[in-house]
């Protein structure tokens, strides 16, 4: 792109043509000596050639400083005023680490010249045309030229000219300001021009005057070539013609006007590392409308500054919130943890009580009721004992054709059943004793009943013992040689169908030396006079023997369930084959104590429906259940009788639901609390670490904790935005004239 024609009038900064650049390229490439011979200073090396002049490395004779040294040789195209301008803006700065520094003045030399502080890294622009520039590295820079910025803006300097080659770096790399040329005084009024894409748009008319907001733009743009490699707007369509456009006011006014048509820069939106807070602080800078833009670098520091805090402050502000967030799930786990150890210690305990005290049930029922076999076979063998007895059953058959055997038979024993009925309560009496010939038949019985004499019953489990009903004719398949209990039956009398009914029995011998078996005497009780307990608490006896009827071991022989069958011609038969398993192992093993493996979770089998029974809704459900045998003796005689005792789980563990009700309340009004207060903590570490809170809220509560509080739109420095400048000059965006520093020209 060619140069900007330049005003006199103006005082612009001078451009160097392409036969300029060419010269300097030439002169470049030869070994020549300096103009002139500085008194002092020993020169080394010839850095390059500009549109003022040469510069050249020397080293001072004293001091064996380094320094940089401007001969101004092309003395007809220099604008002395210009120049005149830069020595009096440095030697405000002087002193300013900030700034490249002048060290000396040769103003009455042919040609003349300055000396000024060596920077050996060169510009920033020969950074930037080595390798790309990290986010990290141009955020540094960015900072450093706003302060720099700042320190010329509170001395009332206003650079007017910033690019990447107007700033220099150290040896420590940090940047410095040069090339005062174009700079202005805040209380100038004269124009100053810059350079093109560098220059903000109001700052391109020949009538605008100096404005802080220029080095705005600026330092803008020059943080969007470190991060993009090109200044803004510079690769938009149309961008190399602005300088055909005619006359300076042309070019310029075709500048501003393609600026304010052009759509924002987005490159570096786009930059990796480059986030929403430091691209909205580039697209400030870069506003076109000036009045939108920073009023000043101070103000861009200070964003610059909460950005970076905001930075820091963001990782750790989600440290501590997933720290707290951790601390509160850890707490939550371990409020769980204790709530379900609580609730499941509990329920364990209420379950072991609740079994140990069903446990402790059937074994109190299992002894009562061998307390009872126990007792009515102690009065069955007293009665067996009895000379009269055997005298009668000595008689066999002439019972079938003498009455009065009968009768005294009967008689004998309503005797025994009224005093044996004495010592039973009320609905646990025996409901028939009877007394048969060893022959089978049945001789006697009290009550008195005319089905009950002279009638054979060898079939029966009670006589022979063999655990099954025998066939009922003759000859008797034997007769029980000790105590027995028979198998469940039914009795056949109309008023007692469907009564699950047991005999009690024993042998009536001779009186001899060598006994001989004269019969059996016995009684039954009904075994659905048994009491029962309320239906969410029973007692249960399981029969684990097989049954006469088909054979199966477990029949239940008393439930809650058989009082609403007692009117059924055919009630539905119900097997516990669990109990069965249990009490063939506790026979094994002779243990009685063993655990009940189905006792925690016991179904009972009434509830359960099969093809041939349906189930009782109303015993449905878990049920916690301990059982143990009925021993009958000091011989523990096994009866083949289980108690079980059985209780609704969910009954028992009603208090157990009503403690988890009680803590899951108190701790989730717990964990609202903690929840709270970390929430609390969280917005509190928020309040401390934002200085400058946008909420009034925020801003209160900083107040109110004793918090300085600022606001960025109210700190910035008034005295940083004059109004009055001058425009100096414009450059092109090739215009590579060496700065007031040791850059070559190119």
């Amino acid at each position: 792109m060619g140069a900007i024609t330049t005003v006199n009038d103006i005082g612009s900064t001078p451009v160097m043509t392409e036969a300029d650049c060419d010269a300097a390229r030439r002169l470049s490439l030869r070994g020549v000596r300096p103009p002139v011979k500085v008194p002092g200073y020993e020169n080394e090396q010839f850095l390059g050639y500009g549109a003022y002049g040469e510069v050249w490395t020397a080293t001072n004779r004293n001091s064996g400083r380094r320094v940089a040294i401007k001969y101004f040789t092309r003395r007809g195209g220099v604008d002395w005023a210009s120049l005149a301008r830069e020595v009096e803006k440095l030697r405000y700065l002087f002193s300013d680490r900030y700034v490249v520094q002048l060290l000396e003045v040769g103003w009455e030399a042919d040609p003349p010249f300055y000396v000024m502080e060596y920077m050996e890294n060169g510009s920033l622009e020969d950074r930037l045309q080595k390798a790309p520039m990290s986010v990290d590295e141009a955020v540094a820079i960015f900072r450093e030229v706003a302060i720099a910025l700042v320190h010329a803006h509170d001395k009332g300097i206003l650079h007017c000219d910033l690019k990447p080659a107007n700033i220099l770096l150290d040896h420590h790399h940090k940047p410095r300001l040069a090339d005062f040329g174009q700079s202005r005084l805040t209380n100038e009024m004269s124009p100053a021009l810059g350079t093109l894409f560098y220059m903000a748009p109001e700052q391109a008319d020949l009538r605008a005057t100096p404005d802080a907001r220029w080095d705005v733009y600026a330092l803008g743009a020059v943080m969007y070539r470190m991060l993009t490699g090109t200044p803004p707007h510079r690769d938009e369509p149309g961008a190399n013609q602005l300088t055909a456009a005619g006359s300076l006011e042309a070019q310029l006014a075709a500048y501003r006007q393609f600026l304010l048509n052009a759509p924002k820069p987005q490159a570096h939106r786009a930059v990796p590392g480059v986030d929403a807070g430091l691209a909205a602080i580039i697209d400030r800078c870069l506003e076109t409308n000036p009045n939108k833009r920073f009023p000043n670098p101070q103000a861009v520091l200070v964003a610059l500054d909460a950005w970076s805090l905001q930075r820091v402050r963001k990782p750790l502000l989600w440290v501590t919130g997933l720290t707290f967030a951790g601390v509160f799930v850890a707490l939550a786990l371990l409020g769980q943890y204790l709530f379900r150890t609580t609730v499941n210690t509990a329920k364990q305990g209420v379950v072991h009580g609740t079994r140990e005290g069903n446990r402790f049930a059937a074994l109190s029922e299992a002894k009562q009721i061998a307390a009872q076999i126990q007792l009515r076979w102690l009065q069955l063998e007293a009665a067996a004992r009895s000379a009269q007895l055997r005298e009668l059953l000595a008689q066999g058959g002439a019972f079938a054709t003498d009455e009065k055997l009968g009768r005294q038979l009967d008689q004998f024993l309503a005797q025994r059943k009224e005093h044996g009925d004495t010592q039973f309560p009320e609905g646990e009496k025996s409901a028939l004793w009877f007394a048969h010939t060893a022959d089978g038949y049945q001789r006697g019985s009290a009550p008195t009943s005319e089905f009950g004499r002279n009638v054979y019953r060898g079939y029966r489990d009670y006589f022979h013992g063999w655990g099954e009903q025998r066939p009922t004719e003759p000859p008797p398949p034997g007769i029980i040689q000790r105590p027995h209990r028979s198998v469940p039956y039914r009795r056949d009398r109309p008023d007692d169908k469907g009564i699950w009914s047991v005999a009690f029995t024993v042998p009536v011998f001779s009186d001899d030396r060598m006994p001989q078996p004269l019969g059996i005497v016995g009684m039954t009780i009904t075994l659905a006079n048994l009491p029962t307990d309320h239906t969410d608490r029973y007692t249960v006896l399981v029969d684990t023997r097989p049954d006469a009827k088909h054979g199966r071991r477990g029949l239940i022989l008393r439930h809650p369930y058989w009082a609403t069958m007692r009117d059924e011609p055919n009630p539905p038969l119900y097997y516990a084959e669990e109990v069965v398993k249990w009490a063939d192992q506790a026979r094994e093993h002779n243990n009685d104590d063993l655990a009940f493996e189905a006792g925690e979770h016991y179904i009972d089998p009434v509830s359960v429906s099969t093809d041939s029974v349906p189930g009782q809704s109303e015993y449905a459900g878990e049920w916690l259940a301990s059982v143990h045998r009925v021993l009958v003796g000091p011989d523990q005689i096994d009866t083949g009788w289980v108690v079980l005792v059985q209780e609704r789980r969910d009954v028992a563990l009603q208090p157990v639901r009503d403690l988890q009700w009680r803590l899951g309340y108190v701790g989730l009004g717990a964990t609202v609390i903690v929840a709270v207060l970390m929430v609390l903590m969280w917005a509190g570490m928020i309040v401390v670490m934002d200085s400058t809170p946008r909420s009034p809220v925020t801003r209160w509560l900083r107040r109110w904790a004793g918090l300085s509080t600022s606001n960025s739109s109210h700190t910035l420095t008034a005295s940083l935005t004059p109004r009055g400048s001058s425009l100096a000059g414009a450059k092109t965006p090739r215009d590579n004239t060496a700065p007031t520093s040791t850059t070559p020209a190119h």
